[in-house]
Formats: structure tokens, sequence, C-alpha cells
């Protein structure tokens, strides 16, 4: 099975040297920039949770700033877009010259809207939904550490495809360690990893901390607050999402498991790069405003991170 992993930031560095090791399964790698260049040089190290060198003799990187090789044009089972906001349609349009005529795309990118451009771009019969709650950072190029180990979620769109097709990239996760799990409501499975979002990574990324400070309870007054604006939004686009009790224990859960996580937001805010706060809590807001609730705490969170790119 050959499995290509688009924009391999810290989450998808991560899931490429967990998948290198499973067997029967052939990557293929596309980044950019130092940490691009870095692993296309001199491979890729994981450290943290696990430990794991992947050498770049055993996969195929390649790098934005050249561009795709022809001859892997029409090769690929399964490619997984996990870059930032902004990047989702060119790296669909990356996955369209990349897979076989049966192969199917997923996006673990953080924020609403990704499915979609997928959907666009590849047609839904060739698109799942996915998220992922794995804690990933990158203390330096060519290195991802495994903060916090959560689970990989699979679903189904409408018109897409199901729990069968699913079933090779399932088996995959599974092997690698990344606790794999089917939703036959991928739209529930991706609003959840929205809420999720929205909670942590604004307060974290704004206070400089790890996740595991928002535990604090003041922060984490603050976090649930947020996220339950966010979760009114949801129920009223009649996403099935859990009661307000479960969504704070699933909020504890994944802090408590992430807990020495530095949130790319925070990643991206200390290396002077835009934000994904468009496609979280302003995503939040303006679908808020459609809809005629109020999400005051989403707002301000928004004027925040927006101001320090102002500086």
């Amino acid at each position: 099975m050959r499995i290509a992993i688009l924009g391999a930031g810290s989450l998808g560095s991560l899931y490429a040297a967990l998948l290198s090791q499973v067997e029967d399964v052939e990557l293929f790698i596309h980044g950019r920039g130092s940490h691009g260049a870095h692993m296309a040089a001199h491979g890729l190290q994981l450290e943290g949770l696990a430990t794991h060198f992947l050498s770049n003799q055993d996969v195929f990187f390649s790098l934005e700033e050249v561009g795709l090789p022809p001859h892997v044009f029409g090769t690929i089972d399964f490619a997984l877009l996990t870059g930032k906001a902004g990047q989702t349609t060119y790296l669909a349009q990356l996955a369209h010259k990349l897979l076989n005529d049966e192969g199917m795309a997923l996006c673990l990118s953080n924020g609403l809207g990704h499915a979609e451009q997928c959907v666009e771009t590849l047609g839904p019969h060739r698109v799942f939904a996915a998220s992922s709650t794995h804690g990933a950072w990158r203390p330096s190029p060519g290195i991802v550490h495994w903060a916090g180990k959560g689970e990989t979620v699979l679903g189904s769109l409408t018109g897409g495809p199901g729990e069968l097709e699913a079933k090779p990239l399932l088996e995959a996760f599974s092997v690698a360690g990344l606790e794999p799990s089917w939703s036959s409501d991928g739209l529930a499975t991706l609003w959840k990893k929205v809420l999720l979002n929205i909670a942590i990574n604004p307060i974290a990324a704004l206070a400089g901390v790890e996740n595991g400070t928002l535990l604090r309870p003041e922060l984490f007054s603050s976090a649930f607050s947020t996220l339950l604006e966010g979760a009114a939004v949801a129920r009223m686009e009649r996403v099935v999402i859990p009661d307000d009790a479960e969504l704070e224990q699933q909020l504890r859960q994944v802090i408590t498991a992430t807990s020495t996580n530095i949130c790319s937001m925070l990643q991206d805010i200390r290396a002077g790069r835009i934000t994904e706060i468009s496609v979280l809590n302003q995503a939040i807001v303006l679908r808020g405003e459609r809809a005629g609730i109020a999400t005051p705490l989403n707002q301000m969170l928004v004027a925040m991170v927006n101001a320090l790119h102002s500086e």
C-alpha cells in the first residue's frame, strides 16, 4: 500500500515516522521549508513517546520548492493532507495528481472547511472525513516530538467512501499505534475536533503555555466556555455532538493526554507564522453570526491572536 503524506509539518511528520514502521506500507512524503529540506537530506528523527529514525533511504521525500516528480503520478493509494490552513486546496490538487484511479484522500488539518475543499477538488467519492488528537511539535528541523497520544478517527461524508474502503488504512494506522476508529458520521467527527481546537489552541497560544496548564481552574473554565459557544453553533447547524457534560470530559481528557504538547498555534506565533485562527475561532464567529448566535469569547480570542500579527 502506497501512502502519501502531503504537508509534512509536525503532525504529518509524526504520522510518517510511525507509518514507516508498518510492513508493506510504502511512503511518499512531501514537505517544505527548512524542515522539509532537512528530512530530504538527512531523514527524520522521532522522539518523545517513542523514538525512531526514518532514513531518507527508506522513503521518498519531495519538496514543495522543487515540485512533484512525475514518476509518482497516479501511484498512490491513500493521500493524507496534513498542512496548515490555506494549503488544503493546493495539497488536494497534488493529491489529484498522485492518487491512482481507486485512490482516496483525507485531511487531518485543524479547522472547518478542509473536507469541503477536498471534495471540491477530488470529488465526494474519494474523500474521508478525518481528525487526529495526537500531539506533536518540532523542536528543530528534522525532528518531531510525539508529546501526547490521542486517536485518529475516520468517517464518511455524504456520497463518500465507507468503512470497507477505509479498512486497509485503518489497519495500517492500528499497527502504527495511531489508535484508529471509524465513525459513520464524518461531519460530527470534524466538529468534535474543531470544538477541542477552539478551546485549547488560542488560549494556550496567548498564554504561551503547554496544553496541560489549561487544567488550572480559571483557564479550564475559559476554555470550556469557548467550546460551549462553538457547540451552540454546531447544534444550530444540526450537527450531532455529545451533551455538555461529555464535551467537558472530552476536553479534560485531551488536555491531560497532550499535557506536554506545545499546540500548533503557539508554535506558529513563536515562529512568526500566520496562525489557523481563521478556520477555527473565526469560523465559529462567522457561522454564529449567520445563525444569530453570539460568540463573544471566540470573537475576543480572534481579535487577540490577530493583534499579534500586526505588531
